[in-house]
């Protein structure tokens, strides 16, 4: 074990030629030097010994500098950081600061100037180290003095279960915090007005009666944002948990995290404003960060999908880039959104999820993509973050109908593959198609019209692929020529395959966002009006288009028949679909004990409220027609382009509701006829079962 009293510098370093020119150096200035190999080493080396300055490489393998620099700090090692390297850019040395450190030495390494560093911090830092090994604190005397430190940070708690306050109260306490509890956000308000001194910490359910977690969070960030704010649910929800990233909470834990996870978190945000003016990123942001990005590249649907695909590759665990998708209803009406935030730290971090947070609550009304990033565009300007601008593609994808419009700001656009068959083999044409990209940046300037739009057929052999800023449009092309991607086997894990081959033979200086989206193969028939009447049925009863290829539909699978119908939003048109509907159940066996004419009257309040609130009588926009009969069940799906509905405040009292008045009935008569009703965006279910006499 090193002599504690001594000067050390440590020197991270995998070169042995650059280790020994600096500890000749530094040795020569009266210091005693340890050395390690990489930031493995360096982390060993931090356990048992306590050192007055260190210097690391960025370039190692296995833990580079900046993941070696970020676990320095989470230790609560605050010993000043000397990065010396050869990556002197202007953006390598902002991260570098970012990550951790204190100052920048480039490579080739001046006498000079590792002088000056030396003396300026020696005369900063007194001989005893600020971090007193593990080894040094163990047992009592670790508890003893956390729990002293924990002494002056008095928690206001709120939450309405009075067991689960008691458990956590205790668990605080015990940890040596004292702590306050009240039920509700309006106690805790008025708590914290009449003491605003005595309070440092607020640890808050997200729901409680009256003024709720946010709003706590939003009004004490907004006049006291120094006091910090934690934030827990019971269950993790990406998009409230963004929110309360968004709003400045110090630390968003689910219930089950909390005994694991929120000392952590306070011992990071204390470190934190014990830093406050200093270059080092503070870890409790570094934390939620890291937290936070792994909820920013996500699919919008809980099952796979045969149809899109992700894949990406940070640079840093402070990155700006996100993806994800949302479906907007059973029809396979769909969206996805690409982000590419300029810059490498936790403000890039964040205004992605600024960005996902004005998405998510403007998507479902507003799936226009080129309307949408209008409106992104819009919010983003509110920040006043111009230097961290946004640039991104927004796509609408109809899945049944082979069209997608696509809107770009900033970004390259993307690229259209054909797959064709070559002696029994899927190979992919030399000549792509390229989407025209550009268009001016989000959150850059007030002009909202300078982005780019376009619409596209998506045929049932091409492949579309969206990439961000950091991968090259020919590397995707060299990739998929080279014949080395089955696509024949489906689109799961193509972007994976085609990003890690990139990333071996280019490297990486940016974060990498691959999309890919393939037409999935038709699950049901789609019969245009005129050819409805001489369609011949299949073996399952489904009606397909003229020379089309056997039936798909997944009645094979589940015993029962699919049927598909479509038509543009018009109260005429939902008659004729609805009689058609009727005409196709004739020749079928309804789930016994369901009366007919309120099946039907159900499905004809379904079709109107699609034309009417749906698609609110837009022309152009599909209603689409499900039917699936099953031996002892019917469900029919009804979809629109529209946003959905929340059937708690739709459903009026049932006993308020005239089941034989003519339209205006909606969702309501829809509940009181249907076994079973679901709205999932823009689609409602009717399912009806079959009826068991007594």
């Amino acid at each position: 074990m090193k002599d504690f009293k001594k000067k050390h510098i440590l020197i991270v370093d995998d070169n042995p030629f650059s280790r020994t020119l600096l500890k000749s150096l530094i040795e020569s200035e009266g210091f005693s030097v340890t050395e390690a190999r990489n930031g493995k080493e360096a982390i060993e080396c931090l356990t048992d010994s306590a050192f007055q300055l260190i210097f690391t490489d960025l370039l190692m393998p296995g833990m580079d500098g900046f993941e070696t620099i970020r676990r320095i700090r989470q230790m609560q090692v605050t010993t000043p950081i000397i990065i010396s390297s050869s990556m002197s850019s202007r953006e390598d040395r902002q991260r570098c600061f970012e990550a951790g450190g204190n100052d920048f030495l480039p490579k080739p390494v001046d006498i000079v100037k590792v002088k000056s560093l030396i003396k300026k911090y020696e005369s900063e830092l007194s001989e005893s180290a600020r971090f007193l090994p593990a080894v040094e604190m163990t047992g009592k005397s670790a508890e003893t003095a956390r729990k002293a430190e924990f002494s002056e940070y008095h928690i206001l708690f709120v939450e309405e279960d009075d067991e689960k306050s008691g458990q956590y109260i205790h668990f605080l306490q015990n940890a040596g915090f004292p702590a306050t509890r009240v039920s509700n956000g309006e106690q805790a308000w008025e708590l914290f007005s009449e003491h605003r001194y005595r309070f440092r910490i607020i640890i808050s359910n997200i729901f409680t009666s009256g003024i709720d977690g946010l709003g706590i969070l939003a009004r004490i960030k907004r006049d006291y944002p120094d006091v910090l704010v934690f934030i827990y649910a019971q269950e993790r929800d990406p998009d409230t948990f963004q929110l309360a990233v968004q709003l400045g909470a110090d630390g968003v834990l689910t219930q089950a995290e909390f005994e694991k996870t929120i000392l952590e978190l306070i011992e990071a945000a204390i470190y934190r404003i014990t830093q406050k003016g200093s270059r080092i990123q503070t870890a409790s942001t570094a934390i939620q960060v890291r937290k936070a990005q792994q909820e920013m590249i996500r699919y919008g649907c809980p099952e796979p999908c045969d149809c899109i695909d992700i894949a990406y590759s940070p640079l840093t665990d402070a990155g700006g880039d996100f993806a994800c998708c949302r479906r907007f209803n059973l029809s396979g009406r769909c969206g996805i959104l690409l982000g590419d935030v300029a810059g490498h730290n936790v403000t890039s971090s964040y205004i992605s999820a600024v960005s996902l947070g004005i998405l998510t609550s403007n998507w479902d009304k507003n799936q226009n993509p080129l309307k949408l990033l209008k409106i992104i565009n819009a919010e983003l300007n509110k920040t006043h973050y111009d230097r961290y601008h946004l640039c991104a593609t927004s796509l609408l994808w109809d899945r049944r109908r082979q069209n997608i419009k696509i809107a770009t700001a900033g970004m390259p656009g993307a690229l259209l593959v054909n797959r064709v068959e070559t002696h029994g083999c899927a190979s992919l044409q030399p000549d792509f198609s390229d989407l025209k990209g550009g268009g001016m940046c989000l959150g850059l300037l007030k002009e909202d019209h300078l982005f780019e739009s376009q619409e596209i057929k998506l045929e049932n052999d091409t492949y579309l692929f969206l990439y961000s800023d950091g991968i090259c449009r020919k590397h995707i092309a060299e990739e998929l020529s080279q014949g080395n991607t089955d696509l024949r086997k489906g689109i799961r894990g193509v972007c994976r395959e085609v990003l890690d081959r990139i990333l071996e033979k280019h490297g990486q200086d940016d974060d990498m966002i691959l999309i890919a989206l393939k037409p999935p193969v038709s699950r049901f028939f789609t019969v245009p009006r005129r050819d409805r009447e001489n369609a011949e049925a299949t073996p399952c009863g489904c009606r397909p288009n003229a020379g089309a290829t056997p039936c798909g539909c997944p009645s094979f699978k589940r015993k029962g028949e699919s049927l598909h119908y479509e038509f543009l939003s018009d109260y005429g048109e939902a008659d004729k679909a609805c009689r058609w509907a009727a005409e196709q159940c004739i020749d079928r066996k309804l789930p016994a004990g369901n009366d007919p004419c309120f099946i039907f009257l159900a499905l004809r309040e379904a079709l109107i409220n699609a034309v009417k609130h749906g698609n609110q009588f837009d022309p152009e926009a599909f209603v689409d027609l499900s039917l699936f009969f099953a031996p002892d069940e019917l469900r029919i799906y009804v979809s629109d382009a529209g946003s959905g509905f929340d059937i708690s405040d739709s459903i009026k009292k049932m006993e308020e509701i005239n089941v034989m008045r003519s339209g205006g009935r909606g969702l309501p008569v829809m509940h009181s006829l249907a076994d079973i009703l679901e709205v999932s965006g823009g689609t409602v279910s009717l399912i009806f079962r079959e009826k068991v006499r007594g």
